[in-house]
């Protein structure tokens, strides 16, 4: 994967931690999302990680569901 500044930059790592988890107020995740638009490789890597939180948290939806149902059965 290409390095992008999240790689380097604490704070900006901050601000995608509090991005993905909706921690951000309007005037933050805007000022965000207009980084991003600006800066290709953090947009597409910003995007990623969102997809990879979504997907565990479909992943943990799932297997709380089948545990669920085999403690049912």
């Amino acid at each position: 994967m290409k390095n992008t500044a999240f790689d380097s930059d604490e704070v900006l790592t901050d601000f995608l931690s509090d991005y993905l988890d909706g921690n951000l107020d309007k005037a933050e995740r805007k000022s965000f999302e207009e980084y991003l638009d600006q800066n290709e490789d953090e947009k597409v890597f910003a995007r990623k990680a969102l997809r990879g939180k979504r997907a565990l948290a479909r992943l943990a939806k799932f297997r709380k569901n089948t545990s669920t149902s085999s403690v049912e059965a």
